[in-house]
């Protein structure tokens, strides 16, 4: 049931999106507001829109905070077919030919990026936006079209959080790896700002999480170990596949995830209200 419902949401995106208007686009929810390039990579360089992010859920992004654009604007996708590899950003331009549009229906919002291929493969990419969360899920699907098997796969996405930039003028962020392969998930920490921006892997294949300089090699990103920091770093997923057979595809998943860290005094609150909680129970106790 599951696979027969994405097949019909991504038919449905394919068609509205070979109606819509071609370009970069900007989506809003609630709690988030984010740009993707029509290249397929984030970051709206026509409304200069990145990843914003409202705390409160009332949708005001009139000052929000941008994750993506302070500074020197960094924001990827690569993907790699023996040996060889490309990288859609906005420093890399569109090297796949991409297409990206985007509709609504239901409180969701899709956005498809299409018509993009490389060395044999077409790739598509389907960005699932629920405007009430604060969660962006993504779905890159690679197809081999070519007439053999095409081996040493790897594809890599990643960005560079700069949440504390605007406001409080540091880019540096607590970068922490929190696993590795199937579930893979990096995150970064504003220390001033309290948010917390997180990458991780949901479509069941081996990932590998990392803090990087900017590197955008899909196949260093999916085999290099590193280690947490505190710094101006880039985090990122990356996989690797030896071999995809003529005909067949390979379905990427990944989610990010936008969080507040709650300020010390909900942290005292929170505690004192516990407090009160188990004051309560031991005089039901006594009593």
């Amino acid at each position: 049931m599951k696979k027969i419902l994405h097949s019909a949401v991504l038919s449905a995106v394919m068609v509205l999106s070979a109606q819509s208007a071609m370009a970069d686009v900007t989506v809003s929810g609630d709690y988030l507001k984010f740009g993707v390039g029509n290249n397929g990579s984030l970051i709206d360089f026509t409304t200069f829109t990145g990843l914003q992010y409202d705390p409160t859920g009332t949708g005001t992004f009139t000052s929000a905070t941008d994750f993506l654009t302070p500074g020197s604007p960094f924001a990827f996708y690569s993907i790699g077919v023996g040996g060889s590899s490309a990288t859609a950003s906005v420093y890399g331009g569109n090297p796949f030919g991409s297409s990206t549009a985007d509709f609504s229906l239901s409180g969701t919002t899709y956005v498809a990026t299409s018509g993009g291929t490389y060395n044999g493969l077409k790739i598509t990419q389907t960005i699932t936006f629920d405007t009430t969360s604060n969660i962006i899920h993504t779905n890159v699907v690679l197809r081999n079209t070519s007439s053999a098997t095409l081996n040493n796969l790897a594809f890599a996405v990643g960005f560079d959080p700069d949440q504390d930039s605007n406001s409080y003028g540091t880019s540096d962020t607590d970068n922490k790896i929190l696993s590795q392969g199937v579930g893979a998930a990096v995150q970064a920490t504003g220390l001033f700002t309290g948010y917390t921006v997180k990458l991780s892997s949901t479509g069941g294949w081996s990932g590998n999480a990392g803090v990087y300089g900017w590197n955008t090699d899909p196949y260093y990103l999916a085999t290099a170990v590193t280690g947490n920091s505190y710094s101006d770093d880039t985090i990122s997923l990356g996989y690797h596949f030896d071999s995809l057979a003529k005909g067949k595809e390979i379905s990427i998943g990944y989610d990010l995830t936008v969080t507040a860290v709650p300020e010390p005094e909900t942290y005292a609150m929170m505690l004192a209200g516990l407090g009160l909680i188990g004051a309560a129970v031991r005089r039901r106790r006594s009593a």
